[in-house]
């Protein structure tokens, strides 16, 4: 357990009303407020060859740094020059840099791996809190470097890492006067960027399977009526992100949208289009049977199952307004969720099962909200022209978002949940409906 000072450190105190604008005026933070004093944290590293050390340094640093609660001591301030775990300390010298964290790195090369060893010290209590090693292929350096900065924030905060992840999106490429839609995928800090399909059809919503190895995605079969595309059937597809095989899991008649798992990995949740009306099915991949979960004239969409596979959340304007609901799993007892003003749309349970995000629209413009699984607890995170889609980080402290911009420009940012700490994750083209791996990959 984190002690009283580390607790102190780390409390974010929510006032609600208080609005922090960022640098740039298309997307607006609303803080919510939190009072938050970062820790301090100085960290050695010795490569004997150098070759590594600094581009390892900057992706620890950077890793630490994103999440607002750490503030990293810079290498010219250090009195002690640790070559090597094996080298004790003297915390004198690094209380004078009002260090309240020490995390000595040793990284070496040995029988064509790349390993690192590191110990964590508090630097107040003169006392080791934890140790790690690691190694792997060289060319995987900036894998381990997120897994150096996973162990740290682990070990200081208490929370799941989440540096070691990666992000699945929809990249969109302009080309004459058309559009490629690819599934692309790239790591949490934006780096690493591959595609996943070739850009021959439209494809929408790409969503990880718990086990991390799969995604499913949907895509639509076309025809060409008066010289324009015309979707005439939605399939959904499963990749294998080992083998690369794509796999047609279920074709229908109708418009289909935002597939999601079920935490036990065996169900797809979606919704299907017919007659001017949407409801919510579920697809058994192992049987391949499809089953419908709601009914009637509304437009019933965006399904998310609880955590705990027990209920599912999605977005319906059943009530006259479109607003979230939710549904035991079996489709019954449907409750309302939400009252506010405005539309809410793409709700997402955070891995945790504590809230909610959401997507709210209205006269006031475009907001990514939260709000708690009995409805209490509703507020803002940001806002901007065309934000939409959350995802959450597998710890439930990060959120991610598509943003439009008033040059049509189409981005992914990401928000704590705090509403602090908003920032773009840069991507090659335009990039819409991110997608956050479960788990480190």
């Amino acid at each position: 357990m984190l002690d009283m000072l580390k607790k102190t450190l780390l409390i974010i105190v929510l006032c609600m009303g208080y609005l922090c604008h960022a640098e740039d005026s298309t997307v607006v933070v609303n803080v919510n407020k939190g009072v938050l004093k970062p820790v301090s944290i100085a960290i050695n590293a010795y490569e004997p060859s150098e070759q590594l050390r600094e581009k390892m340094l900057k992706v620890i640093n950077n890793d630490l740094q994103s999440t607002f609660l750490f503030r990293s001591i810079p290498e010219a301030a250090f009195l002690q020059n640790l070559r090597g775990v094996a080298v004790q300390p003297n915390f004198a010298l690094w209380k004078t840099i009002n260090s309240q964290y020490l995390a000595n790195l040793e990284i070496h090369r040995e029988g064509g791996l790349l390993k690192a060893s590191m110990v964590i010290y508090d630097v107040l209590g003169e006392t080791a809190v934890g140790r790690f090693s690691i190694s792997a292929a060289e060319n995987s350096w900036r894998k381990i470097a997120h897994r150096i900065a996973n162990n740290i924030y682990e070990r200081i905060t208490g929370e799941q890492g989440y540096f070691d992840t990666k992000i699945l999106y929809v990249s969109v490429q302009k080309k004459n006067r058309s559009k490629i839609h690819r599934i692309a995928l790239m790591d949490q800090d934006g780096h690493n960027h591959e595609f996943l399909t070739g850009g021959e059809s439209l494809v929408l919503t790409p969503r990880y399977a718990p086990n991390g190895q799969e995604i499913s995605y949907f895509t639509y079969q076309e025809k060409i009526v008066n010289g324009r595309r015309v979707p005439i059937a939605g399939c959904v597809y499963r990749l294998n992100l080992l083998t690369q095989r794509h796999e047609l899991l279920a074709r229908f008649q109708g418009m289909t949208y935002a597939p999601r798992y079920s935490p036990s990995g065996n169900l797809l949740v979606f919704s299907l289009s017919r007659g001017g009306s949407s409801s919510i099915y579920t697809l058994d991949l192992l049987t391949k049977r499809v089953t419908r979960l709601t009914k009637g004239r509304c437009i019933d969409t965006s399904p998310c199952y609880s955590p705990d596979g027990k209920y599912i959340v999605f977005n319906s304007d059943r009530g006259g307004t479109q607003q979230i609901y939710i549904m035991d799993a079996d489709g019954s007892n449907v409750r309302r969720l939400s009252f506010g003003k405005g539309r809410y749309a793409t709700p997402v349970w955070s891995p945790r099962g504590d809230w909610i995000a959401f997507t709210k629209f209205g006269k006031d413009g475009f907001f990514i909200g939260v709000i708690r699984p009995d409805g209490s607890g509703e507020r803002m995170l940001a806002s901007g022209n065309l934000v939409e889609g959350p995802t959450w980080s597998p710890n439930g402290r990060v959120i991610m978002f598509s943003h439009q911009d008033y040059a049509n420009r189409e981005k992914i940012f990401s928000v704590d949940i705090t509403g602090y700490n908003k920032h773009e994750i840069a991507t090659p083209y335009n990039a819409i409906d991110p997608e956050w791996s479960t788990h480190q990959l």
